[in-house]
């Protein structure tokens, strides 16, 4: 399709490119994000599922580190008051 005449000058100072990649929606997607928000309660349950028994006790560790992390700093830096 070529420029309208009043952009003819304009559009001959620019080439053409090529390799770019232009991406938009279709007229049949208009609505991106909604099967996203749908379907997200399952992937998250599924996800959960899978790969649960390295979680689980991943994030027992990490929490059960922190919390005795803060305790002995606090235990530490209490030391002076007795």
């Amino acid at each position: 399709m070529a420029p309208s005449v009043n952009l003819v000058k304009f559009w001959s100072k620019f080439g053409p490119e090529f390799g770019r990649t232009t991406r938009h929606l279709s007229p049949y997607e208009v609505h991106p994000v909604r099967s996203l928000i749908t379907t997200l309660p399952y992937k998250t349950i599924r996800k959960i599922k899978e790969n649960g028994l390295v979680l689980i006790p991943a994030t027992v560790l990490l929490v059960g580190t922190v919390k005795w992390g803060v305790a002995a700093n606090d235990a530490e830096h209490r030391t002076h008051w007795s």
